[in-house]
């Protein structure tokens, strides 16, 4: 072999690495990924959000029911308590006349247990109990009852309801026999209908209603019994 043989170096062997256009393809394609990604966890939380408001919600109603259910059950309260409001449009299946909380019930409960508070252009609250707050407006007949649904998120909602009379009207036979609401004995069970709508968010002391509105509704049969 000639010494020149010896000196000829070895052929190199073929490489190739990524083209810019591949680089920029896949950088395209990975933050596609993390946007979807994103764009999910930011849905699932809206979603998770808006669920734990619900279940809020339901509780509150739940509660206001059990109140309205005492009120209406061993008081005169369903005589002249509940206020006759009007104007209730947002949702057109729902009736427009409704009954709120007076402005006060200092005459069917202790003083102590009076856990409505008129307000004219304010909304406050600790949000650790469950008062009832009634916006008063120059007609009485638009006035409306708020409660806080989440206080630290500043969710309020908006209570009323509606009393019906049973048809057929219930008897003793189906363990519904109610006195009027007077305390005699000659008397008839009602129909409530509670409503709740949320969200209202609370801005310079004004329940502003959120959109979409929502809005429980929960149905009893009231009377007095005691």
């Amino acid at each position: 072999m000639r010494c020149s043989d010896r000196l000829k170096p070895a052929p190199l062997k073929s490489q190739r690495g990524f083209t810019l256009i591949e680089v920029m393809t896949a950088s395209l394609i990975l933050s596609g990924l993390i946007v979807a990604i994103g764009s999910g966890w930011v849905v699932a939380d809206r979603e998770t959000s808006a669920l734990i408001t619900r279940q809020k919600a339901i509780f509150v109603a739940d509660a206001e029911m059990e109140r309205l259910t005492t009120l209406y059950g061993t008081t005169t309260f369903g005589v002249t308590g509940a206020a006759s409001t009007t104007g209730y449009t947002e949702i057109a299946a729902f009736p427009s006349t409704r009954l709120t909380y007076p402005a006060g019930l200092g005459s069917w409960l202790s003083g102590s247990d009076d856990f409505t508070v008129t307000a004219v252009n304010y909304f406050t609250n600790s949000g650790s109990d469950f008062q009832v707050w009634v916006n008063s407006n120059i007609v009485s007949s638009l006035n409306r009852a708020y409660v806080w649904v989440d206080y630290d998120h500043n969710v309020a909602g908006r209570i009323s309801w509606t009393v019906s009379s049973i048809s057929p009207s219930c008897s003793d036979s189906d363990g519904c026999s109610c006195m009027n609401y007077s305390g005699l004995l000659a008397g008839t069970c009602h129909k409530l209908t509670f409503y709740l709508e949320y969200p209202y968010r609370v801005v310079s002391g004004n329940p502003v209603a959120g959109s979409p509105l929502q809005t429980i509704t929960l149905s009893t049969i009231v009377g007095r019994h005691t």
